[in-house]
């Protein structure tokens, strides 16, 4: 079914010749990548409408947007120190795509604004140490589904015509790592499988920290020799997200702030940079951010950060 927002347009059977699930924006209808990679992001919204004959082909008609349905996924986010800056990025995946649960893992006095994410209350994390223990050896126990899509503050979807059912082919999917062999991958906005989840259980895995590098070179091995797991290939993780890569094409997400610049707009930034926490703005990634904003050409945003670093405690 195509949403039109005026009713439920039947389209072709799925599978059949000419079947199409389309991501819509204004005065266009956009193809998935995965359903016909050589029109992705090229079909004018007009002629789609035109082969759907219940539809009126009209300047004023406006569709509403695509969602993409992953209901065996689960979104989940670990931060007890910043859950406003998760939720905002949470929410940015929940605009794109509806998934089986959306769980934020924070602190227990914690009320979310939206009541798309349920609020699961864990202890604080004192270091990234924490982090990583909790995602290696708790994390199965707080979500359902066949996957899990665990993402962080500053990570989110970015195009959810990207999306590639391919995705789930693999137990470990994540931005690949220009500097490491094997390169996949990035765990900061990461596909991960009930799989690899169950076997992170065994006790021979006993080192956490960075909990990313463990999993996928540290134990690579054990997982995919003892336990089956399958990590994806870079060219298809390249297609996923990406992180200290450019992307060199559509990708379904990303992580670092230092691509916020890639992330949201001029006005966008402006307003989440009035929210940040100035320690985060010091911080190494609020200085490569400064570095992506003035090569681009957008100097309002590098200033902003700039008067919050000159203010002390630089990195």
């Amino acid at each position: 079914m195509i949403e039109t927002g005026r009713r439920q347009a039947p389209t072709k059977a799925p599978g059949s010749a000419g079947w199409a699930q389309a991501t819509y924006r204004p005065h266009c209808a956009v193809i998935p990548r995965f359903v016909c990679p050589d029109f992705a992001g090229e079909i004018c919204w007009w002629l789609l409408c035109a082969n759907l004959r219940e539809l009126p082909v009209s300047p004023d008609h406006r569709p509403a947007p695509w969602m993409l349905d992953l209901p065996n996924v689960s979104l989940v986010c670990l931060d007890t120190r910043h859950p406003e800056l998760a939720v905002f990025a949470m929410r940015r995946c929940l605009d794109q795509a509806r998934f089986g649960e959306a769980v934020l893992l924070t602190v227990a006095d914690y009320v979310s604004p939206d009541q798309r994410i349920r609020v699961q209350p864990v202890m604080r994390l004192r270091s990234v140490a924490d982090y990583s223990a909790f995602i290696i050896k708790s994390l199965g126990a707080q979500v359902g589904g066949s996957h899990v899509l665990v993402m962080q503050w500053d990570s989110f979807i970015l195009d959810a015509a990207a999306w590639d059912p391919a995705f789930l082919d693999y137990d470990y999917l994540g931005a690949p790592w220009p500097h490491r062999v094997p390169p996949v991958g990035n765990g900061g906005f990461s596909l991960r499988s009930r799989r690899l989840l169950d076997a992170l259980q065994d006790p021979a895995i006993r080192d956490f920290q960075p909990e990313d590098y463990c999993i996928c070179e540290l134990y690579r091995d054990r997982l995919e020799g003892e336990h089956g797991v399958r990590f994806a290939p870079p060219e298809l993780a390249r297609r996923f997200s990406f992180e200290l890569e450019a992307p060199s094409g559509p990708a379904f997400g990303f992580h670092g702030l230092f691509n916020f610049h890639r992330a949201l707009s001029e006005p966008e930034l402006l307003a989440w940079l009035d929210k940040a926490p100035a320690g985060l703005l010091r911080s190494m990634q609020g200085r490569r951010l400064v570095k992506n904003r003035i090569q681009a050409g957008r100097s309002a945003p590098a200033r902003k950060i700039l008067q919050v670093r000159a203010r002390g405690g630089l990195k």
